[in-house]
């Protein structure tokens, strides 16, 4: 239950913050520098509450609905799912109890989950490879810290209340 609740939630959070991104200069050019911080944050969280298949799940389900907000909707039904296993692969590794646990998980999502909306970029909206790399560049030095920060606090705060063992 608990899975389909922040499921729920991390299907609007992407939506609310892929519309809001679309406003910005940024987003218009296909960098969502909003959406790609929450998106990698709840799919890390998801992940590490739920498991697997609830990541991939829950991801699929915010790719298919982002076609209303973003053409790069098919590059996303990958990259979610990429990110979606990058986090499994590290916290089926390590305990996730240290910041670089977070540190390494978030890279790869962030990381693995961009090249494929890069791909995205310069198939969809067919930019120049180099402008495309620039802007996957500047999503993940803008999402992966944040996102694993948010991650990190979000992930230790749900230990400690005991809510996750």
């Amino acid at each position: 239950m608990g899975s389909i609740l922040l499921g729920i939630v991390f299907v609007i959070a992407c939506q609310a913050t892929g519309f809001i991104d679309n406003l910005l200069p940024t987003g218009k050019a296909g960098m969502y520098l909003i959406n790609g911080t929450v998106w990698a944050s709840f799919t890390a969280l998801i992940v590490l509450l739920y498991k697997q298949p609830a990541g991939m799940i829950a991801g699929e389900v915010e790719a298919l609905i982002s076609m209303w907000y973003s053409p790069l909707w098919i590059a996303f039904i990958f990259a979610n799912a990429i990110g979606s296993l990058a986090v499994s692969f590290v916290a089926a590794k390590y305990s996730m109890e240290k910041w670089w646990h977070h540190i390494l998980a978030l890279f790869l999502c962030n990381v693995l989950g961009n090249v494929v909306v890069c791909i995205g970029l310069m198939g969809i909206y067919q930019l120049p490879v180099k402008v495309a790399v620039i802007e996957a560049l500047i999503t993940i030095a803008v999402c992966w810290p944040l996102s694993t920060i948010i991650t990190k606090l979000t992930y230790d705060s749900l230990k400690k209340s005991n809510l996750i063992q």
